[in-house]
């Protein structure tokens, strides 16, 4: 699982012999019914939060059986949206709507969750709109099956349910709380079937059912991992603990999948933990690499990043989105990439290994890489730094001989990348020649 930091400022003062903690304050609305009201999910949240050092200020408007159009023109809930500038909202759906049929889901529901996400939005840019994404009733939804037969098993209503909460979040550039999905991966591994999410009537939470909530309702939008929480909600130790890890393997894990195809709008849902995000603002950071001697090359692969910081831990720095960076003395270092957007940041470390040989550059062919090969056609020429300073030309053939495109550059400590656009390109096998200090550089890469 990819490791997620996130910097929270702490003050500890000392007065009066008491122990006061402060720390960045988290503002959440929920919005919903008694799913939401049941067992005090907000509360549950605030709690967990705060035994791992996060505080949480929430308000709630729950009416019993609401829909989204209740929402909508509701007084109480447009006064709390406005209330405040919300870090998040969290939206719950009336627990069978967004499972009904795609042309009921199109005209009853969509369109009040784009009006509450709207209101939102309004009052603040940048306060993110969560999805509570509910889960299947434990035989299914017995009152709509006889007219939509998908939703006549617990299975069937919670893939309907996935597909609904999906399309809202896609339609409004949000995030998906996967609590629906959390609930089924602790059910296919609760081998023992002893905790039960249900309640007695089958449909609503119970309080080992809200806990779970509570605790990927915190993974999603505080992209941390509940596990190590000692707050387990009057819960047996070993039956919260293994909710914890349930809800971070759902939300954050790089294992976790579920895959569903959609008969009814031929969609392929093949649903992995970016799928909660990438539809919203919520910023991961996060990047791999590939290294030439002592020149690693860093590839971003962070989520909804519109800048990004990077720390090499040698006392150098960039702030581009795929840098290259040569270091000259062996050791480890810890690598820190910071990336925001104007709503969210985020940081994420690695610590590599790096090793400086005496020898220099073992072939000249290695002064330069091609990233990605094979690719879609927009490559990124990398240099290493020995090429600093360097007028660098280059020609692109393709097999055949045919000559087919060229440019020149000068390379400098903050110019040691080159992007070419062959995006127009058909796909097929070519060469790429570097001309420098008086060399010729050959390379092939691929375009698929």
């Amino acid at each position: 699982m990819k490791g997620i930091l996130r910097i929270i400022h702490i003050l500890l003062i000392v007065a009066s012999g008491q122990t006061l903690l402060f720390s960045q304050v988290t503002k959440i609305l929920f919005l919903g019914n008694s799913y939401t009201a049941a067992n005090n999910l907000p509360e549950k949240v605030s709690e967990l939060a705060h035994s791992l050092g996060d505080t949480v200020f929430f308000d709630s408007n729950t009416p019993g059986g609401y829909r989204l159009l209740d929402h909508t023109t509701n007084a109480t809930t447009l006064s709390k949206i406005s209330s405040t500038d919300w870090d998040f909202v969290v939206i719950q759906a009336q627990s069978q709507e967004p499972s009904v049929s795609p042309d009921q889901l199109s005209t009853e529901v969509l369109p009040y969750a784009n009006i509450l996400n709207d209101s939102i939005k309004s009052n603040n840019s940048c306060t993110e709109t969560v999805f509570y994404m509910t889960w299947g009733r434990k035989y299914g939804d017995q009152q709509n099956c006889s007219t939509w037969p998908p939703v006549c098993t617990y299975l069937g209503m919670q893939q309907r349910l996935m597909a609904g909460y999906m399309t809202m979040a896609e339609q409004n550039n949000s995030t998906v709380a996967p609590v629906g999905l959390s609930w089924k991966q602790a059910m296919d591994n609760d081998t023992d079937s002893l905790i039960n999410l249900y309640s007695s009537d089958n449909s609503h939470p119970s309080l080992a059912g809200t806990y779970l909530t509570a605790c990927v309702m915190y993974a999603t939008m505080f992209h941390r991992s509940p596990l190590g929480s000692e707050y387990f909600a009057g819960l047996l130790t070993s039956d919260a603990l293994f909710l914890q890890q349930m809800a971070e393997y759902v939300v954050l894990s790089e294992d976790y999948t579920f895959t569903f195809f959609d008969t009814y709008s031929s969609i392929n849902y093949d649903l992995s933990w970016e799928s909660w995000f990438d539809l919203g603002n919520i910023t991961f950071a996060g990047f791999n690499y590939s290294t030439i001697g002592a020149t690693y090359n860093f590839f971003d692969s962070s989520i909804n990043s519109e800048d990004w910081y990077w720390d090499f831990g040698d006392g150098f720095n960039s702030v581009l989105q795929n840098p290259t960076h040569t270091y000259t003395e062996s050791g480890n270092y810890e690598v820190s990439q910071k990336t925001n957007n104007p709503c969210f940041e985020d940081t994420y470390s690695q610590e590599i290994e790096v090793l400086v040989t005496s020898s220099g550059i073992i072939n000249k062919q290695q002064v330069f890489s091609i990233f990605p090969n094979p690719g879609d056609g927009n490559i990124i020429l990398t240099f290493q730094s020995q090429m600093i300073g360097e007028d660098v030309s280059y020609e692109i053939w393709q097999m055949n001989g045919s000559f087919l495109k060229q440019g020149a550059f000068h390379l400098s400590d903050k110019n040691q990348q080159l992007q070419i656009d062959l995006t127009n390109f058909p796909a097929g096998l070519y060469v790429i020649k570097i001309y420098a200090d008086n060399e010729t550089l050959t390379r092939t890469f691929v375009i698929r």
